[in-house]
């Protein structure tokens, strides 16, 4: 079999070994996880939509735009108003995004820089734990892929759209306009117009959508009410920088990856600058080479290649190298100046370019170490090369470059395991809820005539307990409970206590009305520990 088909099959089946993680790491955590108060927020919305009961989520104070919780609701319509359905849109959002970053990584580096940042988001902590969540995040992060790689291959006009729908999944989308704006940057100025059109059309579906619900605020005056408006803490920046920084360690959560990827992006940047020096230099000789080999796929012989494309791959490769660079310099800086929360899931959007970058130092000393047995096309000639390292010498240091590449690589498969076992702080909930599922089939079994007090959970009740006949009442305080309870003489009447709350005080209220807490379920975490009580409230004897 020729080497390059037989590169291709490898290529192929590496593809697919990614294509088979990014399926399945993220099944434990997804089936396993209860949902995270934002998660069950979200779901609630979407259930409502799907029921018909709030087809406008005009009923509720939305803080989001509409984008996923439509796609939730259908996928509730699908397969039923589960966890696992309200978190399927994240899940495929993640598959997807594997293929853009594989064919991403091929349009700026090349194939083996494509699989390799492929594999690399498969085996990410970040994206396994947030592919297993109703967050808005994993779907935005896609579309901004989708908007990133056609801006590549000059289709601004489906740029836009993308872009447009991942700001309609999450207004951070817009950080994304630059990296876009920079890799459709030589575009014809028509190209432009196109991608403005594409852009301001989705941004006004989602503007007419919350124009029609007929609910003030909006959905983006009501983000600034939930986030406490948008600050400029510049006293903060640094503190808030290097929290947003220590996110980014669980990109990949190997200490050798995130040190190569240190070093290798010092490495990369001044690389490039002497790379160009030399080759502006010289157009032939030890720079030339270099600049072929320092930009050039080394899965592809470079024969293949004609000298003009060679040519302006090798010039688009310095560019995207600081295009990429700067991007996540401007992504960490917004993030610190702008008043958000220091929450890891702001930080996805970083991951994807983090791990192209990962994925293009890797493939660099392959690529240089491969390049002395290319041959160089030009002016339509093919002539051999001179190559720095003899044939057997290169031939062995590629080999053993390889290996030693594997091993590294390797070191992503505890992460993985971990990963799937939710052993990172980082995605939805990691077992504070556990035991929730106990207790809302303890509730499917008392009689309808029950009032259920309620203050902590009151997002993870609407969802669970969707459709019940309970008399759900919200106390704000333990004289509230009291005076509330003491109203209803012998109603069933029910309260839960996660195990971060303390019963004490309400315990104490009710006793002053002649009220009891009598324990009737305790349930607990995968690590032994407490998670809930549910008690009755009594008359005392």
């Amino acid at each position: 079999m020729p080497v390059d088909r037989l590169s291709r099959w490898g290529l192929r089946a590496g593809l697919l070994l990614s294509l088979g993680l990014a399926v399945l790491a993220p099944l434990p955590p997804l089936a396993g996880n209860r949902f995270h108060h934002d998660e069950a927020v979200y779901s609630t919305w979407a259930l409502g939509i799907a029921s018909g009961r709030d087809v406008m989520v005009s009923g509720s104070p939305v803080d989001k735009p509409p984008l996923f919780l439509y796609l939730q609701a259908l996928s509730f319509v699908l397969f039923g108003a589960t966890e696992a359905a309200a978190r399927l849109p994240s899940l495929a959002a993640h598959l997807v995004s594997t293929l853009l970053i594989a064919r991403l990584g091929l349009r700026l580096y090349g194939r083996g820089a494509g699989l390799l940042a492929a594999f690399f988001w498969a085996a990410s902590p970040f994206a396994i734990l947030f592919a297993a969540t109703a967050f808005t995040d994993t779907l935005m992060v896609m579309f901004a892929l989708a908007a990133c790689l056609t801006a590549v291959a000059r289709r601004l006009g489906w740029a836009g759209v993308a872009l447009g729908l991942a700001m309609m999944t999450k207004p951070q989308g817009l950080f994304f306009l630059p990296l876009v704006i920079g890799l459709g940057w030589r575009s014809p100025r028509d190209a432009w117009k196109r991608f403005a059109l594409g852009l301001m059309g989705m941004l006004c579906l989602a503007l007419i959508w919350d124009v029609a619900r007929g609910r003030r605020p909006g959905f983006l005056e009501q983000s600034l009410l939930s986030y406490g408006g948008v600050s400029l803490p510049w006293e903060a920046m640094w503190q808030r920088l290097s929290g947003f920084v220590g996110w980014l360690y669980y990109a990949t959560a190997s200490p050798a990856l995130n040190m190569v990827l240190i070093v290798g992006v010092t490495g990369l940047l001044l690389g490039d600058g002497l790379v160009g020096w030399l080759r502006r230099r010289r157009s032939d000789g030890p720079g030339a080479w270099l600049w072929r080999a320092w930009c050039l796929d080394g899965l592809v012989a470079e024969q293949e290649t004609r000298a003009g494309s060679a040519t302006r791959s090798a010039g688009d490769a310095l560019r995207h190298d600081l295009l990429l660079n700067g991007f996540l310099l401007l992504f960490l800086l917004g993030h610190a100046l702008v008043g958000f929360q220091i929450w890891d899931r702001y930080m996805l959007g970083a991951v994807p370019c983090i791990l192209l970058l990962l994925a293009r130092i890797l493939v660099l000393p392959w690529n240089v170490l491969r390049a002395g047995r290319c041959t160089q096309v030009s002016e339509g000639t093919v002539v051999p090369t001179t190559p720095p390292i003899r044939h057997a010498g290169s031939a062995a240091l590629s080999a053993a470059y390889a290996a030693g590449l594997l091993v590294l690589l390797s070191s992503t498969l505890p992460v993985i395991r971990d990963a799937a076992a939710s052993r990172f702080p980082i995605g939805g909930d990691h077992g504070a809820y556990d035991g929730l599922d106990q207790v809302v089939a303890y509730f499917k079994t008392v009689p309808a005539d029950t009032t259920f007090y309620h203050r902590w959970l009151g997002a993870h009740w609407r969802f669970y307990l969707w459709g019940s006949p309970y008399d759900f009442r919200m106390w704000r305080s333990p004289e509230d409970l009291a005076a509330q309870a003491s109203a209803r003489p012998g109603a069933r009447r029910y309260i839960v206590f996660p195990s971060w709350r303390s019963a004490t005080e309400a315990r104490l209220a009710l006793h002053r009305r002649g009220l009891v807490l009598r324990e009737v379920l305790r349930t607990f975490r995968r690590d032994g520990s407490v998670s809930f009580i549910v008690y009755r409230i009594e008359e005392a004897q």
